[in-house]
């Protein structure tokens, strides 16, 4: 299961990062990044790839994990 375009956002917010410093963390535009946080029924959402949702938690040494269809991400307060 993907992140949730909600569960992206707090995630960002936390770090303290606009969307734009989060997009260049993970090579996209802020464009990209805003498409990943509009809610699911909006006409632009675009749901972040995982494998761009790992670079991320890499990037700023948040603790990723997945089980089974699921994302386990242990955020840090």
């Amino acid at each position: 299961m993907p992140i949730s375009p909600e569960e992206l956002k707090k995630l960002r917010t936390k770090l303290g990062l606009t969307q734009e410093e989060a997009g260049k963390s993970v090579l996209v535009p802020r464009r990209t990044w805003q498409n990943w946080e509009i809610d699911k029924g909006k006409y632009n959402h675009r749901v972040m790839p995982e494998g761009l949702l790992e670079l991320f938690c890499i990037k700023h040494e948040i603790k990723y994990r997945r089980l089974d269809s699921s994302v386990l991400i242990e955020y840090i307060d």
